[in-house]
């Protein structure tokens, strides 16, 4: 994987993306630019820490990419509390007016009970048990 430099329009900019290939959406943006040629302290050390930050990017997304089709998950993507993760991916994905992935998420607490669930104890026999916690309300219906 490689880094782009491309320079703004003004030229006193470097913006960097990472270059997955040569088609349409293969040069994704980091937001990450660093001053071609610094004037005060203060854009020197942006400089510094931005091309830091870059470093650590580009070695998350190149252990990505080696762990890919390995049992391997990278340090910087396992959450310990599968409940964390479910947290995140509930905040990343809503959506204005839909309240279906909040409302899993509540449910899915109501259910456990507790505050902390490893990934590994999500089975196929819990999700039928959530299953069944979530239709019982309906059964007592009919």
């Amino acid at each position: 994987m490689n880094m782009l430099k491309v320079k703004n329009r003004k030229g006193d900019k470097i913006f960097f993306r990472y270059d997955f290939g040569r088609t349409s959406g293969q040069r994704a943006s980091t937001g990450i630019f660093i001053y071609t040629e610094p004037k005060t302290q203060i854009e020197k050390n942006h400089n510094k820490e931005a091309m830091a930050l870059l470093a650590v990017k580009q070695s998350q997304l190149t252990i990505e990419s080696q762990a890919t089709g390995s049992e391997y998950i990278p340090r910087h993507n396992f959450k310990d509390n599968f409940l964390d993760y479910y947290k995140q991916f509930v905040d990343d994905n809503k959506r204005e007016g839909n309240r279906h992935l909040d409302g899993s998420y509540n449910h899915f607490k109501a259910f456990l009970k507790k505050p902390y669930i490893a990934p590994v104890g999500i089975t196929e026999n819990l999700c039928f048990r959530f299953r069944q916690f979530l239709l019982y309300p309906y059964y007592l219906e009919s």
